[in-house]
C-alpha cells in the first residue's frame, strides 16, 4: 500500500477506466452490491429539497449529485478527476442547480467558507483519504457544514481494523485500501460533539452519518 496520499491520490485520470466508471459500477455485483440503495439513504439522509444547499465529494460522474438536485436543492460538487467531472457535467443542463469544480484534495480543501452547507455527503471516495488523514478530513467537512446540517457517507468501511483484516481474508475481489474504521472515527465526532450512526448494507458497506449540534440560543 502506498503510504503517502500525495504519492496515490486523485490520480485517477491516469486509468482508463474512468470513462466507463458507470459501467464499471453497474457490472460489479460484489463491490458495489446495493449501489443504489446506498445512494439514496445517503440522499434521504441529506433531505434535498429547494433552498437546502449540498456538498458531495468526490461528486465522480455526478450520480448522487444527480438524485439531490433532482429533487430541488442547490448542490455543489468536488471531484479530483476533470474525466469523470466531464461525465457528470454531461448528465446536467444550463439550468440544473449543480455546480462542479476540480479540486486536487476535495476532502482535506475544500474551498468553501465555514457554515456553507444544509448536508455534506460522500459515496464510494472516502476509502481514498489515507487513516492519518481521515481526521482532518472530518474535521474539514464538519467546518462547511452549517449549524444543524447532516454529515452523510456511504463507502466500503468496517467496524475495525480486526473486521478489516478477516473481510480481506474472506474476499478475494476485496483489495486493501484505506477503508474507514468505525470505532477510530467515533472519537472524531466525539471531539465536535457529534454523535455517528451506521447502518450496514453488506458485509463490507455501511451508510454513516451524523448531525452538527444547532446554534446556541441568543
Amino acid at each position: 500500500m502506498i503510504e503517502e496520499d500525495k504519492e496515490m491520490r486523485w490520480r485517477f485520470d491516469d486509468y482508463d477506466w474512468v470513462d466507463r466508471y458507470d459501467e464499471e459500477v453497474a457490472a460489479d455485483s460484489e463491490l458495489y452490491a446495493r449501489y443504489d440503495e446506498v445512494l439514496e439513504a445517503v440522499a434521504d439522509l441529506a433531505a434535498p429539497a429547494p433552498g437546502r444547499r449540498i456538498l458531495d465529494i468526490g461528486a465522480g460522474t455526478g450520480t448522487l449529485a444527480a438524485i439531490c438536485a433532482g429533487r430541488g436543492a442547490e448542490v455543489v460538487g468536488l471531484d479530483s478527476s476533470e474525466r469523470m467531472l466531464a461525465q457528470a457535467r454531461a448528465k446536467f443542463g444550463h439550468d440544473d442547480p449543480v455546480q462542479l469544480l476540480l479540486v486536487p484534495d476535495p476532502f482535506l480543501d475544500i474551498p468553501c467558507p465555514d457554515g456553507s452547507f444544509d448536508a455534506v455527503v460522500s459515496t464510494y471516495a472516502f476509502h481514498h483519504v489515507p487513516h492519518q488523514k481521515k481526521p482532518g478530513a472530518v474535521r474539514e467537512m464538519v467546518r462547511v457544514l452549517r449549524p444543524g446540517g447532516v454529515w452523510a457517507l456511504g463507502d466500503l468501511a468496517f467496524e475495525n481494523a480486526q473486521e478489516e483484516a478477516r473481510a480481506l481474508g474472506r474476499f478475494n475481489w476485496l483489495e486493501e485500501e484505506h477503508f474507514a474504521r468505525i470505532d477510530e472515527l467515533r472519537p472524531v465526532f466525539a471531539d465536535a460533539a457529534m454523535s455517528l450512526n451506521t447502518k450496514q448494507f453488506t458485509p463490507v458497506t455501511w451508510v454513516l452519518w451524523a448531525s452538527k449540534p444547532p446554534a446556541a440560543a441568543e
